[in-house]
């Protein structure tokens, strides 16, 4: 060797070089991105291992953020701690904290619950990216519920389920928790966490950080709708699929609105502990300090917070803090600042059956002895309890109730059985003007500013429910059709779906999704049974997502007409 030369030819350097980096590739050095999901997989925080199981690759229990426990709760999630032995996880984390006395409560929670489960394809990658956002109107639900997504998963996505603070822990907005002078919305700042960690790690699980799609239903379909709204969300994720989420387009309180329920809800639950005898409060209602709250013992927390905000806020959502949302998420689309991405956008035709069954259903069940026989219908919803019903769900729209149910929604128009007339006529009204019509609207915005958006409808009548079933017998006194949650079945495998043609709409409906996460376009890829039409202004055309029996997946539209969103609702709803 001369003067720093080397004495091989040219040739054998280069032959030299392509060796190493190929020996590199193959022992899976650091220096490159893995093209599959890998046994043990290297995050920013320490090692996890995967789970082989159902064609997928899971990795369980992640941490995201530091636990929001002493301290940390109610503060912005931080960054966990490292870890040095690798996590070998078989199960989804702990929920959060569940809330309300919904049926749909997880048992085992927790305050330490900011994980997350990544289940990635077994084959070679990139492969698209999808970060689900669970349901459970902000007080209940996690990530177990989905802990089987390998009808998506096996499709060629990446699966991300993220838990996040619910309830009083996730949007409790005391003045005294204020922070940069926002206070509230600490589960949007978890799932902005849980993006921000997509962004930094799903590149090691063989995922395309530059293609992550946000999808989620119910409770997760409006934080989809938060997040396009949310300043701190831009570049977090590039598609957006909103299930059953527009219900809170007119439910967001402003930060001052907030923070005056939420005085008097931390007053209520300190003056009930108190009442009850429970020890180590340390403060007063109308005295209360962050450093209180903070201190609060695990019986307040679970149980007198908890039922405070339920009873004070029955439907929560986000609000207004000026921090996570500087305006609400409708008067962001109005004038034109939300994030603009391709977006998916549905509904279930028969959303608010589910919860005229949990009413039902609670009825049978507070019963001496309980009563389980669909013949008695004397748990029904009364004609006499229609009208008054329908009032308390339109309160404060100004509409003419007896006006509404004689000219839209008589009860001649659902069936010639009297005692279920007022069940189904109730869930009708109440699907249009909280689901279906917001849904439209929605869509209609996003379609004037340009953006690629499809709508869809789910409306398979035979969907197996989730309540009213004991003993695998139905014993409500009505059909709930294709509810509220009931299309989620069809998304991850959560039971036995019964029969054939259930599970081809399941293939079908999937198929739309992961294409949809690929390229933004729902037909272009797997093979799918009709031509999805992107909705436009000129063109409102929703895709109808059956079984064979049913009708099959077609294209509608006649969507606005069945829901009654420019008859009845036109100046009610709007977005």
């Amino acid at each position: 060797m001369k003067n720093g030369t080397s004495n091989y030819p040219r040739h054998m350097k280069t032959l030299l070089a392509l060796s190493i980096a190929l020996l590199l590739a193959s022992c899976g050095g650091d220096d490159g991105d893995p093209s599959s999901a890998m046994d043990v997989v290297r995050t920013a925080g320490g090692e996890v291992k995967a789970v082989d199981r159902l064609g997928m690759r899971s990795y369980f229990a992640i941490p995201f953020a530091a636990p929001p426990t002493g301290e940390r709760r109610w503060t912005a999630p931080a960054a966990p701690q490292p870890w040095t032995t690798t996590l070998a996880n078989t199960k989804s984390a702990a929920p959060c904290l569940q809330t309300s006395a919904s049926p749909f409560r997880l048992a085992g929670d927790s305050e330490d619950c900011l994980y997350l489960d990544v289940h990635a394809p077994t084959g070679q990658g990139p492969f698209p990216v999808m970060v689900n956002l669970h349901g459970g109107a902000f007080n209940t639900g996690g990530t177990s519920v989905y802990a089987d997504p390998s009808p998506l998963v096996t499709k060629g996505v990446i699966v991300v389920n993220v838990a996040y603070r619910l309830g009083a822990m996730g949007f409790l907005a005391h003045p005294s928790l204020a922070s940069d002078g926002a206070a509230g919305n600490y589960g949007i700042m978890d799932q902005q966490a849980a993006l921000k960690w997509v962004q930094d790690n799903i590149v090691q699980f063989a995922g395309d950080k530059n293609n992550v799609t946000l999808f989620g239903e119910s409770a997760g379909g409006f934080s989809v709708m938060t997040h396009l709204a949310s300043p701190g969300s831009k570049g977090l994720f590039n598609k957006a699929m909103i299930q059953s989420g527009s219900y809170g387009n007119d439910r967001q309180l402003s930060g001052a609105q907030m923070g005056a329920a939420s005085t008097a809800i931390a007053d209520t639950a300190i003056n009930a502990a108190k009442a009850a005898g429970v020890t180590g409060i340390a403060c007063n209602a109308g005295a209360v300090t962050a450093a209180c709250l903070r201190s609060l013992p695990d019986p307040v927390i679970r149980t007198y917070l908890a039922n405070a905000i339920s009873t004070a806020l029955p439907i929560m959502v986000p609000s207004v803090d000026g921090k996570v949302l500087t305006k609400s998420v409708k008067a962001t689309f109005a004038a034109g600042e939300n994030i603009k991405v391709p977006t998916v956008n549905g509904t279930n035709e028969n959303e608010y059956a589910l919860y005229i069954a949990i009413n039902e259903a609670g009825r049978r069940a507070a019963a001496t002895p309980p009563n389980f026989d669909p013949a008695n219908t004397s748990f029904s919803l009364p004609a006499a309890g229609y009208a008054p019903t329908i009032a308390g769900l339109t309160a404060g729209t100004g509409i003419d109730v007896n006006a509404v149910i004689t000219n839209f929604y008589p009860l001649s128009n659902y069936g010639s059985n009297p005692a279920v007339q007022p069940s189904l006529a109730a869930a009708s009204l109440a699907t249009d003007l909280g689901f279906s019509c917001p849904a439209l609207r929605t869509s209609q915005r996003i379609a004037t500013q340009g953006s690629p958006i499809y709508m869809y409808e789910f409306r398979d009548q035979t969907a197996p429910p989730s309540v009213g079933v004991a003993n695998g017998n139905y014993y409500l006194s009505f059909p709930q059709g294709a509810a509220h949650s009931y299309d989620l079945q069809y998304l991850y495998n959560l039971g036995d779906l019964g029969n054939a043609e259930r599970r081809e709409l399941q293939t079908a409906m999937t198929r739309y999704w992961s294409n949809f996460a690929k390229s933004g376009n729902p037909n272009t890829g797997s093979d799918v049974p009709a031509n999805w039409p992107a909705f436009t202004a000129a063109a409102p055309t929703v895709l109808a997502l059956d079984v064979a029996s049913g009708g099959g997946v077609k294209a509608l539209t006649s969507f606005d007409a069945d829901h009654k969103c420019s008859t009845a609702w036109n100046s009610v709803v709007t977005f």
